[in-house]
């Protein structure tokens, strides 16, 4: 894939923006108990964080054995043509015993980095960028008479760029993650569900007040500029698709209750590249024949 920051990659990216997607009640307990017992494969990375998140990553760093398993109802999601041009599939199972802050999934530059060891960036390989994530509730561990997974709320901001956790107002401290940290979202250029630019003025306008006392459990600050595309309940079986440049969190559980109703969730991420578009491919053809097979990031910065 191409990395994140190129200008090339940032337009093929926006391009392809589009809606959040729900699929309500997909997949079956016995399908999930596949899904989530394959996490277990002695082949499987394992890692964990320091709130106590639990992450594998499949052989390889690939998700293809539960692509082929379950073609039938991912290609219903991503699309056919785009899940089959694919390269491979990335993604991670993950136990957590806490909600997700604001972030998004895109992919770290370290990571990046690391694949120009076997893939350099002037390789005619390097032809994707990030796409489409998909994600897969897969259970809700509780001590209650009942199963509520809380909320996960997608915003139309799209932020064209790294992975990155956003904590404007800086009041969410020791922030359990490899991501970058983003304090000042003054500056960025966020994109909306149709790839069309958000005026940066609007980065510092308030967020909605109800729907923050109604459904999120973090620093109001922290919102600003934000604006809610679509709350879904976590529901073990009813996965999602959202661009993976898109800011999303969760709660940790449905507010009204004034408790926390669960106790760990686990779900399975997927992560779907896309070719270049004809017209940007051939500029990026252009680049990579002016580059030395040993030059990186620092290449076009």
């Amino acid at each position: 894939m191409l990395p994140m920051d190129h200008p090339i990659a940032q337009e093929n990216i926006r391009r392809h923006i589009s809606p959040a997607q729900i699929y309500d009640d997909l997949f079956d307990e016995e399908e999930l108990d596949d899904i989530w017992k394959s996490a277990f494969d002695a082949r499987n990375n394992v890692r964990r964080n320091r709130n106590g998140t639990v992450l594998m990553v499949g052989p390889d760093s690939g998700f293809d054995e539960i692509y082929e398993r379950y073609k039938f109802k991912i290609d219903k999601m991503v699309g056919e043509e785009h899940a089959t041009k694919t390269p491979s599939i990335g993604g991670n199972w993950f136990i957590t015993p806490q909600q997700y802050g604001l972030h998004n999934d895109s992919i770290r530059s370290e990571v990046f980095e690391q694949t120009l060891k076997q893939i350099p960036l002037n390789h005619p390989q390097r032809q994707y960028t990030v796409w489409k994530n998909l994600i897969i509730p897969l259970w809700i561990g509780t001590h209650l008479d009942y199963e509520d997974g809380g909320q996960i709320c997608w915003f139309e901001q799209r932020h064209i760029d790294w992975a990155c956790v956003y904590n404007a107002g800086e009041k969410t401290e020791n922030i359990a993650s490899v991501y970058d940290i983003c304090t000042d979202y003054t500056e960025l250029q966020f994109y909306d569900k149709f790839g069309k630019a958000i005026p940066k003025e609007k980065n510092n306008k308030k967020f909605n007040l109800a729907c923050w006392e109604e459904y999120m459990n973090t620093p109001y600050e922290r919102l600003q500029g934000l604006t809610t595309e679509h709350i879904w309940n976590w529901v073990p079986g009813t996965p999602m698709t959202f661009d993976a440049v898109q800011l999303h969190n969760t709660n940790e559980g449905s507010r009204h209750r004034r408790i926390k109703t669960w106790n760990s969730k686990m779900g399975l991420l997927l992560t779907f590249l896309i070719e270049l578009d004809e017209d940007l491919l051939g500029e990026w053809r252009i680049f990579q024949s002016k580059l030395k097979e040993t030059d990186g990031l620092e290449s076009y910065n």
